[in-house]
């Protein structure tokens, strides 16, 4: 409760950081914002093509090329807002080794800066899959309950965030680790198949990666549907890690620059 009660009292101080490094994200492209949604599209093509025309994967009678896209395109958003906080999060407080060391500093707030800092990419993915859905007549009204699954991914990040930053500063191969891992657990996600396009024993054989529930849950309340047992272990995942983050970081902060 204090690690959480410090979050709060700092929130101030966590938006302005990832404002400035919001800012410096974007600096020096040409095409500067308009990447945010270049980004996205692009990605959904090429997974449409890879499965469709190059594997040749059967999207089933309910599924035409563009509900494909969206179907990518839904959990696309979420994986890569997932994606971008996990890989950044071993490298979090050595980043940031000239503040820590010079003064105090709240290093419970990084990870909090690091989703603010990265909020808008999804938010803007989201954005264009709610305006296609809507304009293609998908949407669905459970879409009123997409603030539930996100604070519980917001928890959910955060908890891995302070663990993976704590384990980071001494195990330094730990971002290579993940992000190779990430760029493997795509494919073994329901990100780019369904329920419908995979047999049963395969989509159970999915679900054992744990960010594939995060998948579940988030297209639950966009396409109208619901799996209790991936609501569970997603929520069920999230009180354990931002319970065990938090102690985490509480013990060992002390001893950070002792590491550094």
């Amino acid at each position: 409760m204090s690690v959480l009660s410090s979050v709060i009292r700092h929130w101030r101080f966590a938006l302005a950081m990832a404002g400035r490094d919001a800012l410096t994200l974007s600096r020096g492209n040409v095409l500067g914002t308009g990447w945010l949604v270049l980004r996205p599209l692009l990605q959904v093509g090429i997974y449409v093509v890879i499965v469709t025309f190059i594997f040749g994967a059967r999207l089933g009678e309910n599924f035409s090329t563009f509900a494909y896209a969206l179907h990518i395109l839904s959990g696309l958003v979420v994986w890569q807002a997932a994606q971008r906080a996990i890989e950044e999060a071993p490298m979090l407080l050595r980043d940031r080794m000239d503040f820590i060391k010079q003064q105090v500093y709240p290093v419970e707030t990084l990870p909090v800066t690091t989703l603010l800092a990265n909020v808008i990419p999804p938010a803007v993915g989201l954005a264009t899959f709610l305006f296609l859905a809507l304009f293609e007549g998908q949407l669905s009204w459970s879409v009123l309950a997409l603030p539930l699954p996100v604070a519980l991914l917001a928890l959910f990040l955060l908890g891995l965030s302070w663990v993976f930053m704590i384990v980071g500063v001494i195990f330094r191969d730990l971002r290579e680790i993940i992000t190779v891992s990430m760029s493997f657990l795509v494919y073994f996600s329901p990100v780019l198949v369904s329920e419908s396009m995979v047999s049963p024993r395969v989509w159970l054989l999915l679900q054992i990666n744990p960010l594939s529930h995060v998948v579940i849950c988030f297209r639950d309340v966009l396409q109208g549907q619901f799996h209790l047992a991936s609501w569970a272990i997603f929520t069920i995942m999230t009180l354990a890690v931002l319970t065990f983050g938090a102690w985490l970081v509480d013990h060992q902060k002390r001893h950070i620059n002792e590491y550094l």
